[in-house]
C-alpha cells in the first residue's frame, strides 16, 4: 500500500485515537493501522475506523469520568482507565 500524502510505503502499525466532547475525552489505544514510513501520515481500514466509531459512541453515553482510556478491540468494550477531574 503507498502512502496517498508522498506515495511512501505504509506499514502496519498501531496508534492512539483522542476524542474531545467537551466534557469528556475518549482514549482509544492500540487502534490497528497503516503508517507512512517516509512521512507517518496515518490511514485506517474502513472495518477499523467504524469499529472505533461504535466504541466512542457506546461510551460518550455512559461515561461518567472526564477521561476515559479504552484498550482496542474488535469485540469488546474494555476500559482501562478512568480519570476525574482535578478541582482547582
Amino acid at each position: 500500500m503507498k502512502c496517498y500524502v508522498c506515495k511512501g510505503q505504509m506499514e502496519d502499525a498501531t496508534t492512539s485515537d483522542f476524542n474531545d466532547f467537551g466534557n469528556c475525552i475518549i482514549v482509544v489505544r492500540g487502534v490497528p493501522c497503516h503508517k507512512c514510513a517516509e512521512c507517518g501520515e496515518l490511514a485506517f481500514d474502513l472495518k477499523i475506523d467504524v469499529r472505533v466509531e461504535e466504541i466512542v459512541d457506546t461510551l460518550k453515553e455512559s461515561v461518567t469520568a472526564e477521561i476515559a482510556v479504552v484498550q482496542y478491540s474488535p469485540t469488546e468494550i474494555k476500559v482501562v482507565q478512568y480519570a476525574a477531574a482535578v478541582a482547582a
